[in-house]
């Protein structure tokens, strides 16, 4: 069979009149894919790689290694023109991204409130590069030696930060720079190299090409964290030489950042080139940022040099902890602090690790006090609401007739923060002493001389609850605890199922663990528990605590939650309260109509 001319035309491509162009035309693309199955099997291309070769390289190519493929292989490479033809649809997308920065109407510009000046949204700009990123990272490598450009990535984060610069003045002021996601920061280091790896000195090209994008003024820069990454996983010659230039006084400034780009990567080719160094800035920076420390333990424990290691791990945990360097947390001094914001897990865990690091440190150098303490505080760090565990640690810790006064002294700070927790916000002054709580604890510890003081204790309060109204409305909320920790309110909770979900529980909230200690507490007291009545100081002045109508609008939700809980109580005051609103707020159909959803009695 002979082979069919190709007409072309005289950019190289198939004329419109030519036959492929016809067939194109004329037939789906499932319709052209079973064209080019049948004549496979039936060897038509493989007899066609002259002419296809004649007319073009790159296509014969790709068609002899499709056909030379094993039959189960799912893909293939595509040919350079096909390989350009998918970059350059990627690529646009980047662009068009870009581009879009620049109008002060467009997707990234942010007008909440029309009395405020919109500002550029940089995260849902970086969700979009980073979402073009994914995708150009799997061409990078196919597509750079075809299109060249090797500023292309560079030239384009220069157009972002040109872009912020040109914002209007009445836009709100951009004072952050526009940090990269993790994936486009890679597209950008990826592409550069790529372009620098065959030249001389790649490495410092390399450093130079990323300084340049640091101009004063918002600017596009790269994720730290990814930068120092691709930076680590160069060739270990390209390492050394960027290594060796960061060390040129012109970065000196740079480098003394611990949060530059460039201190990162520094601070790696050190560990990895110059380990003594890199022992020299962990210190340095050991205050700033606890991880700095775990280089310096390890060093020092490898040398055996463990009252060092010691002082390492001592002053790592005091940074974690933000704890003053030049008074650094001492485990017999106070229980580890409890952090005022949110710990990340990783924080959490590394604190519980370091405790475990000391005590063996301190064990091989003989310090069994010091052991004693670290093993009681990771004993309340750990378990800081299971009364029991913590209660069985101090004794533990106690043991040692040496560790007494120390003992005293953390376990009133625990007990202090146990009663902190216990309290609503509002009664936290730092005085546990009038606290059923801080007896209750006294009563764990010592049984046999302090349940009697604690019941003499919760009688008086009772007392004071049910004699003074003032005092009810104060302590209500602790009160409110109380009831829900008695060993029998499970029995007694039926039929004071609003009772309990509108007034207990929300009076208070305290963890999972912390109930359960209070329950075994008082369940602790046996028969003697039955001493504490708190029924009648609720039946005597739960009324108190029903929100008027009258200052809630037109929303009655509270107010008839609280009326149904006072009928579970005290049936009486209800109806006293009942037929006092039923003239005060008669007209209030809004009122009535909240109380019946309630399931209110006798309306």
């Amino acid at each position: 069979m002979g082979v069919l001319p190709i007409n072309m035309s005289q950019d190289g491509r198939p004329s419109p009149t030519s036959l492929g162009s016809r067939l194109q035309a004329a037939l789906t693309d499932d319709q052209i894919k079973v064209l080019l199955e049948v004549a496979a099997e039936a060897g038509q291309l493989g007899a066609l790689d002259d002419a296809l070769r004649a007319a073009d390289q790159d296509l014969a190519d790709t068609v002899r290694r499709v056909l030379d493929a094993p039959s189960t292989e799912t893909g293939s490479t595509p040919s350079s023109q096909r390989t350009i033809e998918i970059w350059s649809e990627l690529w646009g997308s980047w662009e068009s991204h870009v581009a879009e920065l620049e109008d002060h109407e467009g997707t990234y510009v942010n007008h909440e409130e029309h009395w405020h000046p919109p500002y550029l949204d940089h995260g849902a700009f970086e969700e979009d590069l980073e979402e073009d990123a994914n995708r150009l990272l799997e061409w990078i490598d196919r597509a750079f030696p075809l299109i060249g450009e090797p500023n292309l990535f560079l030239e384009s984060l220069r157009e972002i930060g040109q872009n912020m610069r040109s914002l209007p003045e009445w836009f709100q002021a951009v004072d952050d720079d526009f940090v990269l996601g993790t994936r486009a920061s890679l597209c950008v280091l990826r592409w550069t190299w790529l372009g620098l790896a065959s030249q001389s000195q790649p490495g410092r090209q390399l450093v130079d090409a990323v300084c340049s994008l640091e101009i004063d003024g918002p600017h596009a820069q790269l994720d730290p964290d990814a930068a120092s990454q691709f930076f680590k996983e160069l060739p270990e010659e390209v390492g050394r030489e960027i290594h060796a230039y960061l060390r040129e006084p012109q970065f000196a400034e740079r480098l003394t950042d611990r949060r530059s780009l460039w201190h990162l990567i520094q601070h790696g080719f050190e560990r990895q080139f110059d380990p003594a160094a890199h022992l020299r800035a962990c210190e340095e920076h050991l205050e700033q940022d606890w991880h700095y420390g775990e280089p310096l333990i390890a060093d020092a424990v490898s040398r055996q040099d463990l009252p060092r290691a010691e002082r390492f791990v001592e002053l790592t945990l005091s940074s974690l902890l933000r704890w003053p360097q030049d008074d650094p947390w001492h485990p017999e001094k106070l229980l580890l602090p409890q952090s005022p914001y949110y710990r990340p897990p990783e924080e959490s865990q590394a604190i519980s690790q370091l405790l475990d690091q000391w005590e063996s440190i301190a064990a091989r150098r003989g310090n069994l006090g010091r052991v004693a303490s670290l093993r009681l505080q990771g004993a309340v760090l750990r378990s800081p609401e299971d009364w029991t565990v913590v209660i069985e640690g101090f004794r533990e810790y106690e043991r040692d007739p040496a560790n007494r006064k120390v003992s005293k002294r953390l376990f009133a700070e625990w007990r202090q923060r146990v009663v902190d927790v216990c309290a609503p916000p509002e009664s936290r002054k730092g005085d546990s002493m009038d606290t059923w709580t801080h007896w209750l604890i006294n009563a764990q510890v010592n049984p046999s001389s302090d349940q009697e003081t604690f019941l003499e204790h919760v009688d008086v309060w009772l007392e004071c609850c049910g004699k003074h109204v003032a005092f009810f409305q104060k302590n209500w909320r602790t009160l409110a605890l109380l009831t829900r920790s008695l060993p029998d309110y499970g029995e007694a909770q039926a039929g004071l199922g609003t009772f309990h979900a509108h007034v207990l529980v929300p009076a208070v909230h305290v963890s999972g663990d912390m109930e359960k200690s209070l329950r075994r507490a008082l369940e602790s007291l046996g028969a003697k528990a039955n001493r504490i009545k708190v029924g009648p100081v609720w039946e005597q002045h739960l009324q108190t605590l029903v929100p008027s109508p009258g200052g809630s609008g037109s929303y009655y939700r509270d107010s008839a939650m609280w009326m149904r809980a006072l009928s579970e109580v005290n049936p009486s005051a209800y109806l006293t309260q009942l037929a006092q609103w039923r003239t005060e707020h008669r007209r209030r159909r809004n009122l009535w109509a909240d109380m019946a959803s309630a399931g209110c009695p006798h309306l």
